[in-house]
C-alpha cells in the first residue's frame, strides 16, 4: 500500500517570537547535535523531526507560510506562480524556487532575498488559502504554463481539470486575457489545448507531452480493459492493438499490489494487445520513451493532429468513492 503523504500545515510553522513568549529560545533549539527545530527562514521554524521527512514541495510550502507570517504589509501581497500552486495544492514538474513569488503593481518596489515581485497591470481578484491572498486556479495554471515547458504546463493543467478545480472555459478565458504577442501566450495556449482531465498523475501528463513533442499518434486515456469474462482494469494509454502504462504513481507498493498488476498485464496480453511500460527516467529523458513506443509499432508523423479532450464524449473514469 502507498505511504500516506501528509502535507505541512500552517500550525506546524512556528515563529521565533511566539516561541520566546513560551520561554523557548528558537536559536538554541535549532542548533547542536540534538536540535529539535529546523530553521525555515529568519524567525521561522518547523519541528526538526517533521522537517526531515518532508518532500521538497512541503519545504517550499513552509517557506511560503513562514514568509507570510512575517509579512508586515496590509493587505498582504498576492501569492502567484509556484507560491500560489503550492498553497492551492496543485502539482508542478521540476524544482521549487528559493523565494516567495508575489504579484505587485507595475510601480511597486523590487524583489529581495525572500520575495520575488512580478510587476503586472492586471492583478486578478484573489482567492484565499490559509488567510493568504492567492491567484485563482485558472490564473495560476496559465501563469506557470506561460513560463514553463509543455510538460510543466500539462502537469498543472491536467490536474486542475482532473480534480475539478476549474473548467476548460476558465482556462481559455485566462489565455484570452493575455495580449496578442504577449510572452508565453502561444506556449500556454498549446498546453491548455492539450490538457485532459482524464490524466491521473504528473507522470502521465509528462509522458503525453513527450508523445506530442515526438509527433507520435495521440493516445486514448484511461482505456478500459475487457475480455470475455468482463472488465478487469484500466490502462493509462491506449492505441489500436497497444496499451501503455506509466510506472511511478506511488513510491512504495505492497507485494500483493505488484502481483495484481502482473496478473492484469498478463490478462491484457491474452486479449491480443501489446503492453509497454515506462517510468520517470524514460519520460524525462524523452529518447528512451521514443525507443520504447516506436519499437512497439508507433510511428512519428509530422501531420499528427491531436484533438482536444471532450469531457462529454470522453468522461473520466469514476474515482474511488464516486
Amino acid at each position: 500500500m502507498a505511504m500516506e503523504h501528509q502535507r505541512l500545515g500552517p500550525q506546524e510553522v512556528l515563529r521565533a517570537r511566539d516561541l520566546a513568549r513560551r520561554g523557548i529560545s528558537a536559536w538554541q533549539e535549532a542548533h547542536g547535535t540534538r536540535a529539535r527545530l529546523a530553521r525555515v527562514r529568519r524567525g521561522g521554524y518547523v519541528a526538526a523531526a517533521r522537517w526531515s521527512e518532508l518532500l521538497d514541495e512541503d519545504r517550499y510550502r513552509g517557506l511560503v507560510l513562514s514568509t507570510y507570517a512575517h509579512m508586515r504589509c496590509d493587505p498582504p501581497l498576492m501569492a502567484c506562480r509556484h507560491s500560489a500552486a503550492v498553497l492551492l495544492e496543485l502539482p508542478t514538474l521540476g524544482g521549487w524556487p528559493d523565494r516567495v513569488e508575489v504579484l505587485a503593481e507595475a510601480a511597486a518596489a523590487g524583489s529581495n532575498g525572500l520575495i520575488r515581485r512580478h510587476r503586472v497591470d492586471d492583478r486578478p481578484e484573489p482567492v484565499t488559502c490559509h488567510g493568504i491572498p492567492v491567484t485563482p486556479v485558472p490564473r495560476t495554471v496559465v501563469d506557470l504554463a506561460r513560463i514553463g515547458t509543455l510538460a510543466q504546463g500539462l502537469v498543472i493543467a491536467d490536474a486542475a481539470l482532473h480534480w475539478d478545480r476549474c473548467s476548460q472555459a476558465d482556462l481559455d478565458a485566462e489565455v484570452d486575457r493575455i495580449p496578442r504577442g504577449g510572452r508565453g501566450r502561444r506556449r500556454a495556449a498549446l498546453a491548455i489545448h492539450l490538457a485532459d482531465g482524464r490524466s491521473e498523475s504528473p507522470g502521465e501528463s509528462l509522458s503525453r507531452a513527450r508523445m506530442y513533442e515526438l509527433s507520435l499518434p495521440q493516445p486514448d486515456l484511461q482505456v478500459r480493459l475487457e475480455d470475455r469474462i468482463g472488465v478487469f482494469g484500466w490502462a493509462d494509454f491506449g492505441w489500436p492493438g497497444l496499451i501503455g502504462e506509466f510506472d511511478g504513481k506511488v513510491k512504495y507498493v505492497a507485494r500483493e499490489t505488484v502481483w495484481d498488476e502482473k496478473q492484469r498485464e498478463d490478462r491484457a496480453r491474452r486479449t491480443g494487445v501489446g503492453v509497454e511500460r515506462w517510468g520517470w527516467q524514460e519520460a524525462l529523458r524523452t529518447e528512451p520513451l521514443r525507443r520504447i513506443l516506436c519499437a512497439a509499432g508507433l510511428r512519428p508523423a509530422d501531420a499528427q493532429e491531436w484533438r482536444r479532450w471532450d469531457p462529454i464524449r470522453q468522461p473520466r473514469r469514476p474515482r474511488f468513492g464516486e
